[in-house]
């Protein structure tokens, strides 16, 4: 069986953070912008047209004008992030990496406050909107008021209405972002030590992120308090079903127990579920033994480029590092690397467009149900871009997320805050052919409606 070259691995190397604490914003963004210029494989397609680059220019003065403030030291890692929304890729990412560091508090004084008057309060305790008054659900620490207050850098501010921390006063910002769709925000959210953190908020009927309770409602259970990584069982006499909840390095012994502990359902079953529902990724050689029960005719691969930097080429070597990962992989990594160091500064083929016919076909199952939604991103894409070539094959559901065009994340450390940034390295060969799905994503063959049952569905399919 051949081994797929394209390796998608987006995992982040976290080392302690032992820069300075005090951290000039300018300095950082500047380091930021330069970074992503020199070593994100998608800066040049994405900064490609006039227009483009005249709304690059246009984006960067007005957050260098930001990080001048007198609050910058605050709201530092909040204009960083706004800056890397621009490119409109989710295989760019922040985390925190406050590891031994004593916080930077040094900002508090100059802490920005939103005074609520108590006119304004019982409005938003009676309001029907997104905005409203909220608490903390876990430890009723905090309330705090939702409120629409937009400046360059947001769109809204939770701000504390009262709070049992004394370092945590009335009118200060707790967390504040940006509207990405009308369920969803993303911004900052300042810890109980001020320290700044990278969130998304999703916007339930009464919650915000799960975290905040809207004041008056009644908490919902937790759904998915029997999370299992990988699953299986029968449907039916005729119907065999695995789940499988992500394909990260340390679940691939996982999935490989699984489908060869359900060897005898898979040769002789004539239909399989296959639900990757909210599989957000991985790694490639994760998904390999699922492969030979899909197959059923030569399958067309197009290649990926990696941008050859000093920076990527240091990120590349990390992974020889990782336990979880297979030996065949880092062999692959290692022939990888010389051709990195003679092509710097260029995009360098990594992995040839290629067809595979290794595989023989199957007489069992004749039928694949595969459940995707939009939280099915990156290596699972990659994967659904294998089976939706197959004959037994259908998707159902709704479109993936998008976010495979650029891959293969590696991470380095801001210059002097302690966050870690994770960038794309490798550029899709689909995209000079025109078949790019950032932000689009796959499409299913069916889709089918929220709410329903998704799996009573599937079973339709073999009827």
């Amino acid at each position: 069986m051949k081994v797929c070259r394209i390796f998608l691995f987006n995992i982040f190397f976290l080392p302690l953070c032992s820069l300075a604490q005090t951290c000039d914003c300018p300095k950082e963004f500047t380091h930021i912008r330069q970074f992503m210029e020199t070593n994100y494989a998608g800066f040049k397609d994405k900064v490609s047209s006039l227009f483009d680059k005249a709304e690059y220019v246009r984006m960067t003065n007005l957050l260098e004008k930001e990080t001048k403030k007198k609050n910058a030291g605050e709201k530092c890692l909040f204009i960083i992030t706004r800056y890397l929304d621009f490119f409109k890729d989710e295989h760019i990412q922040v985390s925190a990496n406050f590891g031994s560091v004593k916080p930077d508090t040094s900002f508090i004084p100059f802490k920005e406050t939103i005074q609520l008057t108590g006119d304004k309060i019982s409005k938003l305790k009676s309001s029907v909107t997104t905005e409203g008054i909220y608490y903390f659900r876990f430890d009723t620490a905090y309330r705090i008021a939702l409120v629409r207050d937009k400046t360059p850098l947001r769109d809204y501010a939770g701000v504390i209405v009262d709070s049992k921390l004394p370092s945590w006063k009335k009118g200060m910002v707790k967390f504040e972002a940006k509207k990405v769709n009308d369920s969803l925000l993303k911004g900052v959210l300042y810890l109980r030590n001020h320290m700044p953190k990278v969130e998304w908020f999703f916007l339930g009927r009464n919650t915000i992120g799960g975290d905040w309770q809207r004041e008056g409602t009644t908490q919902v259970k937790n759904q998915n308090s029997g999370y299992q990584p990988v699953a299986s069982g029968k449907l039916s006499d005729s119907t065999f079903c695995i789940k499988i909840s992500n394909f990260n390095p340390s679940n691939a012994r996982n999935i490989d127990s699984v489908i060869k502990a359900s060897q005898t359902a898979l040769e002789t079953m004539p239909n399989l579920v296959l639900d990757l529902r909210d599989n957000g990724g991985g790694a490639d050689f994760s998904y390999l033994p699922l492969l030979p029960y899909l197959y059923t005719n030569p399958v067309k691969t197009i290649g990926v480029d990696v941008l050859s930097t000093d920076a990527n080429i240091n990120g590349w070597k990390k992974i020889l590092e990782d336990e979880d990962i297979p030996e065949q992989s880092k062999k692959s990594i290692r022939e990888m690397i010389p051709k990195m160091e003679v092509g710097k500064g260029r995009l360098v083929n990594i992995a040839e467009d290629e067809i595979d016919s290794s595989f023989k076909v199957l007489p069992t199952p004749r039928k694949v149900v595969i459940l995707i939604n939009k939280g099915c991103a990156s290596t699972t894409e990659q994967f659904l871009l294998f089976a939706r070539q197959s004959k037994k094959v259908v998707l159902l559901g709704e479109n993936t997320q998008g976010v495979l065009d650029y891959s293969n994340m590696r991470d380095s450390s801001f210059s002097c805050m302690p966050y870690i940034l994770h960038y794309a390295t490798t550029r899709s060969r689909r995209l000079d052919i025109k078949e790019g799905i950032d932000n689009t994503g796959i499409r299913p063959d069916k889709y089918l409606p929220a709410g329903s049952d998704w799996i009573a569905e599937a079973l339709k399919e073999f009827e």
